[in-house]
C-alpha cells in the first residue's frame, strides 16, 4: 500500500515536472509556425507588389501604343495588364469593409497574380496586423496606388470610347493622354514607397520574431541546465533557419528580393559616399513558360534551379545573384565597371544559351534577356536602379530576346512609347 502511494506520488511529481516542458514545447512550435507564416505572408506581398508594378507599367505602355495605333489588340493587351493591379484593388477595398467577404478578397488577389497558397496568409497579415504602424502605412500607400490605378483605368476607357467614336485626332486625345501621363507619374513614387514599406515590414518581422523565439527558448533555463542547453541548441538552429529563410529563396538557395535590395541599397550608398562603381543586372528567362506548361510546375522549378546554378558559375564569389520572383533574377557586381559587367552578362547569356534542359524525354533550349545598368551617382535609390535595369531587360526582350541591353538615359522614353533600340 505504501509502495503504491509512493509510486503514485512520484508519478504526479514527474508529471508536474514534465508538464511545463510540454507546454513550453507546444508554445514554441506554435510560435515558430506563426513566425514562419508571418514571414511567408510578407514575402508573398513583396512578390505581389512586383506583379502589381509590372502590370501597371505594362498597361501604360500598351495604352499609349493604342493611342497611336488605334488597334484593338493593343487595348486588349492593356486590359490584360491592368487586370493585375485592379484585382489587388478589389481585394483591398473588400478587406477595408467591416465584414469583408473573404471569397471576394481571394478572387481579387488571384486576379492580381498571387499564388493561391499565399492568399490565406496575406489575408491574415492584413486582418490581424493591419493596425500596426508599418502594416497600416503599407495599406495606406496601397489604397492610394489603387485609387490612381482606378483613375488610370477611367482615362483608358474614355480614350477607348473616343477612338471608337472617331474622335481620334491629336487634339481630341491630348487631354486624355495628358491625364494618363500625370496619373502614371503619380503612381511611380507610390510604387517605390509601397515596395519600401513592404521591405520595412519584412525587416520588422524578422527583427521581432527571431529574438522572441530566443526569449521563449530561454525560458527553459529555469527548470534545469541540462534541458536548457538541449532546447537552446535546438531553438538556436531554428532561429538561424528562420533568419536564412528571411533572406534566401527557398527553391534555389539564392538571396531573395528582400536581401538583394538590402545589398543593393548598401552598394548605392557606397557609390554616393566614395564614388565606387558597381553594375546591376536584371535577368529574365526566355521560354520558361513553354517548359512550365509542358513539364508542369515541378519541371519549371527544376529548370529554375539548374539555370540558377549555371548563372552562379559565371560570377565571382563576391557577386550577389538573387531570385527576384518567378523566372526573374538580379545580379549585383560590386566594384565592377559597366563595360566589364556587360561582358559578364554576355558570358551568362552564352552559358544559358548552351544549356539544354531535359524533361519527359524532351530537350528544351533556354535563353535569357539581360538588362545592365551602371550604379553611378545618378542612381537615386534601389527602386530607381531596379526600374532602370528592368526597363533595359524589357528592351532586350523587345529586341528579340536572349540578348543583353545596357541601360541608357533615353531608354525610359523609348520604353514609354514602345519603341525598339
Amino acid at each position: 500500500m505504501g509502495k503504491t502511494l509512493q509510486l503514485s506520488f512520484r508519478g504526479k511529481r514527474d508529471l508536474q515536472l514534465i508538464l511545463p516542458f510540454i507546454v513550453i514545447f507546444v508554445a514554441l512550435v506554435l510560435f515558430s509556425a506563426f513566425s514562419v507564416d508571418l514571414l511567408s505572408s510578407a514575402r508573398a506581398f513583396v512578390g505581389g507588389e512586383s506583379l502589381w508594378s509590372k502590370g501597371q507599367k505594362a498597361a501604360v505602355i500598351h495604352l499609349m501604343r493604342y493611342a497611336s495605333t488605334h488597334n484593338e489588340k493593343d487595348f486588349y493587351a492593356y486590359e490584360v495588364a491592368i487586370a493585375v493591379p485592379l484585382g489587388d484593388r478589389q481585394a483591398r477595398l473588400e478587406l477595408a469593409r467591416t465584414r469583408p467577404d473573404y471569397g471576394k478578397v481571394a478572387a481579387g488577389l488571384l486576379a492580381g497574380g498571387n499564388h493561391p497558397d499565399d492568399i490565406p496568409g496575406m489575408i491574415r497579415l492584413v486582418r490581424y496586423f493591419g493596425r500596426l504602424p508599418a502594416v497600416d502605412r503599407a495599406l495606406t500607400i496601397w489604397a492610394g496606388g489603387g485609387d490612381e490605378v482606378a483613375t488610370l483605368n477611367q482615362f483608358a476607357l474614355r480614350l477607348h470610347d473616343a477612338v471608337r467614336a472617331g474622335h481620334s485626332s491629336a487634339a481630341d486625345l491630348a487631354p486624355l493622354l495628358e491625364g494618363i501621363e500625370e496619373t502614371d507619374a503619380r503612381l511611380t513614387p507610390l510604387e517605390e514607397a509601397f515596395s519600401s514599406s513592404l521591405s520595412e515590414i519584412s525587416r520588422w518581422l524578422r527583427n521581432i520574431l527571431i529574438p522572441a523565439i530566443g526569449i521563449v527558448a530561454g525560458s527553459l533555463l529555469f527548470p534545469g541546465v541540462a534541458i536548457v542547453l538541449r532546447d537552446a541548441r535546438r531553438d538556436w538552429r531554428h532561429s538561424l533557419q528562420l533568419a536564412h529563410q528571411a533572406s534566401h529563396d527557398a527553391l534555389t538557395g539564392l538571396s531573395n528580393r528582400i536581401e538583394f535590395e538590402r545589398r543593393l541599397s548598401i552598394a548605392i550608398a557606397q557609390t554616393h559616399q566614395n564614388g565606387s562603381g558597381h553594375t546591376l543586372m536584371y535577368l529574365d528567362l526566355d521560354q520558361f513558360k513553354v517548359v512550365n506548361d509542358t513539364c508542369g510546375h515541378a519541371g519549371g522549378d527544376e529548370l529554375i534551379c539548374q539555370v540558377a546554378a549555371v548563372m552562379r558559375e559565371q560570377l565571382r564569389q563576391t557577386d550577389t545573384l538573387a531570385r527576384l520572383g518567378g523566372d526573374e533574377f538580379g545580379a549585383l557586381l560590386e566594384n565592377c565597371a559597366v563595360g566589364d559587367g556587360q561582358r559578364v552578362a554576355e558570358k551568362i547569356r552564352d552559358a544559358v544559351s548552351r544549356f539544354q534542359f531535359a524533361c519527359r524525354k524532351r530537350t528544351f533550349a533556354i535563353g535569357v534577356s539581360i538588362g545592365v545598368i551602371s550604379l553611378d551617382q545618378t542612381v537615386r535609390n534601389v527602386a530607381a536602379a531596379l526600374s532602370a535595369a528592368d526597363a533595359a531587360c524589357y528592351l532586350a526582350k523587345q529586341n528579340g530576346r536572349n540578348c543583353v541591353q545596357v541601360h541608357h538615359p533615353h531608354d525610359a522614353m523609348q520604353l514609354f512609347h514602345g519603341e525598339r533600340v
